[in-house]
């Protein structure tokens, strides 16, 4: 398990626990937060089980030196700076606790034992935030807090109690890896096209927070797509609309992004890519299209990320010359206006009309093309019987 939590898994867990958390508290670092909580838990349990613990004045003394240094941990982590220190800085929480609890044995009398209770709560804070490695690490010191607060003790007793640790601190962190990994399925769900394996409206949004000046928004269109469905039905809409996310996923290099944008409509995002180099992308991509043999073709318009028009105001001037590439005929693309220089192509070199061939069903899907998509990442079921176009 690794030390730090995934971003996909941070969320749900920070809800729950920082609710918790004083505001004063509050740090970027969610394991430095519960941390903190729990060198103050532990001090605040010391402080209102003391008085039924009967100690002497000796054990009374030792007992606020005990919590005075727990207030030091705690005020000390206030002031450090834990976003360059390494995840595994914040085991000093627990580890403050064990040594707070091994001189309580050592100081007090007939009260110590009470407390050994607190050991098994520190190795859930290890399994949450730090995993059974780590949680392997402290058991020395557990051992050793243990044997100062009981007094006599067995090595078959120390065993079993490191094993019982050891397997809270596992089972713990077994469950946030699932936690995580079923997060992270869910975000990547609810970021992607079902249909096409492509990126949905609320993935391209995210991707586009990201652009900089120098990217290429393109905004592609199937020719004609409403034909394929009214003629063919929807599953071979979906195949066509499933295939094209296929091309789109090999053809692409991996810093780009491609998302569906709507019915038959596609976005995709050229990362450092001027608008000569687009065109060339997406003559190179209308060539492995026609490859495909599905009748259809595609336009295209784009536009350029310039750091002054926000990307709704880009995605707007790609489309709108995706309607002046149509607009021509369709099969062709176009250019922003205020992105092409004078004397650039906006068409690919041969943009005359292709004879059109009949739509391909699932048994004419090329085999190659599924093999290509596959290793591309995204196994694309093809033209599914009977699913629903989302076209």
């Amino acid at each position: 398990m690794t030390d730090r939590l995934a971003p996909a898994a941070r969320p749900a867990r920070a809800i729950a626990l920082r609710g918790l958390v004083p505001e004063w508290l509050r740090t970027d670092d969610l394991a430095v937060e519960a941390g903190q909580l729990l060198i103050l838990a532990t001090g605040a349990m010391i402080v209102a089980t003391a008085p039924l613990l009967g100690p002497s004045g000796v054990s009374w003394h030792a007992l606020a030196d005990v919590c005075g240094l727990l207030l030091l941990v705690v005020g000390a982590s206030l002031w450090v700076s834990w976003a360059p220190l390494p995840h595994w800085a914040s085991l000093t929480f627990p580890v403050a606790a064990l040594a707070a609890l091994t001189i309580i044995g050592l100081t007090t009398s007939g009260v110590a034992d009470a407390y050994v209770g607190v050991i098994p709560l520190l190795f859930v804070y290890v399994g949450v935030f730090h995993g059974a490695r780590s949680a392997a690490a402290v058991v020395p010191l557990a051992w050793a807090a243990y044997a100062a607060m009981v007094g006599s003790v067995s090595a078959a007793q120390l065993a079993v109690y490191g094993a019982v640790w050891l397997a809270i601190a596992a089972l713990l962190a077994y469950m946030v890896a699932q936690q995580r990994a079923a997060t992270g399925r869910l975000e990547a769900a609810a970021l992607t096209d079902p249909l096409t394996a492509l990126g949905n409206r609320r993935g391209l949004d995210a991707r586009l927070a990201t652009v900089a000046p120098g990217d290429c928004v393109v905004i592609c269109d199937l020719d004609h797509f409403k034909t394929v469905n009214d003629t063919r039905g929807h599953a071979a809409g979906d195949a066509v609309l499933e295939m094209f996310g296929a091309t789109l996923t090999e053809h692409l290099r991996r810093r780009d992004y491609a998302a569906r944008y709507g019915g038959e409509e596609f976005a995709i995002i050229l990362t450092r890519t001027d608008p000569a180099q687009a065109l060339a992308a997406l003559s190179s991509l209308r060539t492995e299209w026609i490859a495909a043999g599905t009748g259809v073709t595609f336009s295209a318009g784009l536009a350029m990320i310039d750091g002054e028009r926000t990307t709704t105001t880009v995605l707007s001037a790609a489309d709108s010359a995706l309607y002046r590439a149509k607009a021509a005929g369709r099969d062709r693309f176009r250019v922003d206006t205020a992105d092409a220089p004078p004397l650039l192509p906006t068409a690919p070199l041969s943009a005359a009309p292709q004879q059109a061939v009949p739509i391909a069903t699932v048994a004419d899907v090329p085999a190659e093309l599924r093999r290509r998509a596959a290793r591309g990442g995204r196994t694309v079921a093809l033209a599914r019987a009977g699913a629903p176009s989302h076209a």
